[in-house]
């Protein structure tokens, strides 16, 4: 039987950016990240070996973030887990093309709002 807290022992918020706008008297709100929705998650930090490999590429890899299927995740967003901001840089993957896990690799981000 599958067990979801055995596969995703961990939590995680994906959050979304928002667009500034006009206050209403001539000045900006700046844009910010907000919560878009929570999940269970298993998060990997990957090995030095695939760290190296990564690094020969443009797009540094620190983290796997394997979660259940779902299709509304974007590249554009990023992930909040342990308090450490997880800019996504690849696009979300099916694996094994069964609709049941999904991944996304991911680099360490900024520890702010920036």
């Amino acid at each position: 039987m599958f067990d979801p807290y055995d596969e995703f022992p961990h939590e995680i918020i994906f959050q979304q950016e928002v667009q500034g706008g006009s206050d209403g008297l001539g000045g900006w709100i700046p844009g910010g990240w907000q919560d878009f929705d929570t999940s269970e998650a298993l998060v990997t930090p990957v090995s030095s070996r695939e760290i190296a490999q990564a690094e020969q590429t443009r797009n540094p890899i620190d983290y796997e973030v394997y979660y259940p299927y779902r299709t509304d995740i974007e590249p554009s967003m990023r992930v909040m887990y342990e308090g450490k901001v997880l800019s996504i840089v690849s696009e979300p993957m099916d694996q094994g093309g069964q609709h049941e896990v999904m991944l996304i690799e991911c680099s360490k981000g900024a520890t702010s709002d920036g």
